[in-house]
């Protein structure tokens, strides 16, 4: 019994002294952490849940966008949720936008021209070709590749910063289709994945201008567009001010109610803190954004309706994988990339090409990106020189159609006949 008591003695110091160093670790945690105005608690870095909408940084954003609305060159859209300003420039001059918000320094008429090929380009800020100037640009080069190859063609540039692929499929559907190209080139960035699923930009996003945009779900197999018109950045606030009960919030795969709900746990600061870092990076990927998952089936139909749509309407439709610079990495020293399943099925399923196989461990070097980590000079450069010789074998073997053109060999030169 002497034993047995000494044993129950030993183990209530024990459980006394562990008891007595997680209530010291509780107040360290409540000491030196913070909390913002919101309500959200933070410490070493980490957002602890229950989860607080920063309700003062969208208040401030909101006015800081209606605040400079004459200056800004990233515009609201009803219809794709926001734009680049026609007629304006960013990057002190460097990025031109022109009269019908492509990135360009001239004009085109809808009309193609009779005697040259024409080539749409759209996507994100890596079609649009951020952190470069307009005659870096890859569509720029794309261009005077083509013609230097002896195919008379231009490139028109529809690429968005940030778009995700149902703003590209909706900007072709709004703007693109009517100038009637002979060849789509769909700019495929891995990110889109996730801005497909996004309705509120700011909940995928916090810093950046404040926009909403329309989104599609799946009824089956049919896409069906919510949010759109897109809600005005004046109209936000009031929406996140009582997100939870918004009929819009069911739709945003970046806002998860329960990680916004008081848990039993988070009376504790120390619990939330272990929950937060337990629970980062434990979700599977791979069943994230496999062919099966919301984003896999979402984005497969999405590509799947705008190459349709281009071809009924006369365009060869073309798939480019432009990887960024974290993906890249994963792509050249594991292989593993959480989204590999869906590039295989674009690339059995589409004319599909992937810049990622042109590039190496190289490239990862900084000197070949931008500040914003896009692509630089060089590999704006690699990139136009890649998808201009798909082009030129393209036409040349027929496996890109041109049924605009009634004689194709007119957009030869004479000298390349």
């Amino acid at each position: 019994m002497r034993a047995l008591r000494m044993v129950a003695l030993r183990l209530g110091i024990a459980g006394l002294a562990l008891l007595c160093a997680l209530l010291a670790l509780e107040i360290v945690v409540r000491v030196a952490g913070e909390e913002s105005a919101d309500g959200q608690f933070s410490f070493a870095g980490r957002d602890l849940q229950p989860y607080a909408l920063p309700l003062q940084r969208f208040a401030e954003q909101i006015s800081e966008y209606e605040d400079h609305i004459d200056a800004v060159t990233l515009i609201y859209s009803e219809g794709l949720g926001w734009e680049f300003r026609p007629n304006s420039s960013r990057h002190d001059g460097a990025f031109s936008i022109n009269a019908a918000g492509l990135r360009a320094q001239r004009e085109y008429p809808l009309a193609p021209p009779a005697d040259a090929l024409r080539i749409a380009l759209f996507g994100d800020s890596f079609t649009a070709g951020d952190d470069v100037a307009d005659d870096l640009v890859w569509s720029h080069l794309l261009e005077l590749t083509l013609n230097q190859a002896g195919l008379r063609a231009e490139a028109l540039n529809f690429g968005v910063s940030a778009y995700g692929m149902d703003q590209a499929y909706l900007r072709w559907r709004r703007d693109g289709a009517a100038y009637a190209p002979d060849i789509v080139v769909f700019g495929l960035q891995a990110e889109n994945l996730d801005r497909n699923v996004n309705v509120f930009r700011q909940l995928l996003h916090p810093l950046g201008p404040p926009f909403s945009k329309p989104r599609f779900v799946l009824n089956g197999a049919t896409l069906e567009l919510v949010n759109s018109p897109a809600i005005p950045p004046a109209g936000l606030l009031d929406i996140f001010e009582s997100f939870e009960s918004h009929p819009l919030a069911v739709h945003e795969a970046h806002y998860r109610s329960r990680e916004y709900a008081r848990q039993w746990w988070a009376g504790s600061r120390l619990a939330g803190f272990v929950h937060e870092a337990l629970s980062k990076g434990s979700e599977d990927a791979q069943a994230d954004y496999g062919l099966e998952s919301e984003r896999g089936r979402l984005s497969a139909a999405i590509v799947e309706a705008f190459a349709t749509d281009a071809r009924q309407r006369g365009s060869a439709f073309i798939v480019v994988f432009l990887p960024h610079q974290e993906h890249l990495s994963r792509w050249h020293y594991t292989g593993d990339v959480p989204y590999r399943s869906l590039l295989e099925y674009f690339s059995q399923r589409y004319h599909y090409l992937s810049f990622a196989d042109q590039l190496n461990a190289q490239h990862l070097d900084e000197s070949f990106w931008g500040p914003t980590l896009h692509y630089g000079a060089e590999l704006n450069r690699a990139l136009a020189e890649f998808v201009a010789g798909e082009v030129l074998s393209c036409v040349e073997s027929g496996a890109c159609p041109l049924p605009r053109l009634e004689d194709p060999s007119v957009i030869y030169a004479a000298s390349s006949r």
